[in-house]
């Protein structure tokens, strides 16, 4: 409840800014997408040697995820020459990779004939207001900046694992998707090239951060077989990469 109080805050502070504005001096707003890269051991896997113990692999720092999408949209208004204020909304999803790994580790952990592991998708959102910064280093080319801090929405994905020994399916192993919100920050450079007076290409490289502390939900299993995650208190963070549109407004 804290944090949706907080979202709805940054979320009035952010239109406020906005609108106020439209009234006093030049803005921008755009919008991006790109490739989201995973870092750290959120972006790693475990070995399928370590996923064939008796006891699976509990408690895995590692988090699977693979490069994915993000998306976003981002305004600010110029209270100075070079110095912004403004706020960026971003979505972004990540699959699993390393899944042959997964399914191979729960078959020699159940001691099965075969396994299938299915899954869905990291999804993370996130509203970060701050400070940005712009300086022309040549003709028809500026170097733009942002520094921003708020929160991010996160939840894991759902892993499946169907288990099949003798002709006959057992029940499955399932970790369940968890949700959390958590602070998150956001520090990134870029180039800007004007099309015309109001219209102008973004060129865009991100680092994002947030460590949100999942509580996840198993099934029950008659043993501790195969890996099994109750909590993940791991960052999870990622390097961006985004191509977009601004449009400037209020220039003269």
């Amino acid at each position: 409840m804290k944090s949706i109080k907080i979202f709805l805050f940054i979320a009035a502070l952010t239109f406020t800014t906005s609108s106020f504005a439209q009234q006093k001096g030049t803005s921008f707003i755009g919008v991006s997408g790109g490739v989201s890269i995973p870092l750290g051991n959120w972006g790693k896997t475990a070995t399928a040697s370590s996923l064939m113990s008796i006891n699976g692999t509990v408690g895995d720092v590692h988090g699977w995820a693979s490069p994915g999408g993000s998306g976003s949209v981002d305004g600010g208004w110029f209270f100075s020459k070079h110095f912004a204020i403004g706020a960026m909304f971003k979505y972004g999803t990540h699959g699993l990779k390393g899944v042959d790994s997964l399914s191979q580790g729960y078959e020699e952990s159940f001691d099965v004939d075969t396994t299938r592991t299915t899954h869905t998708n990291y999804k993370i959102w996130s509203i970060m207001p701050g400070l940005y910064y712009h300086l022309k280093i040549a003709d028809k080319l500026s170097l733009t900046a942002r520094v921003l801090v708020g929160l991010a929405h996160a939840s894991t994905p759902q892993i499946l694992v169907t288990i099949e020994d003798g002709g006959v399916f057992d029940a499955p192993a399932i970790q369940y998707s968890s949700s959390q919100t958590s602070f998150a920050w956001d520090i990134g450079a870029g180039l800007r090239y004007p099309l015309t007076d109001h219209l102008a290409i973004d060129l865009r490289a991100d680092y994002f951060y947030t460590k949100p502390d999942f509580k996840i939900n198993n099934s029950v299993r008659v043993n501790n077989a195969g890996r099994e995650v109750t909590e993940y208190d791991q960052p999870l963070e990622s390097m961006n990469l985004s191509l977009g549109v601004a449009y400037i407004f209020g220039k003269k």
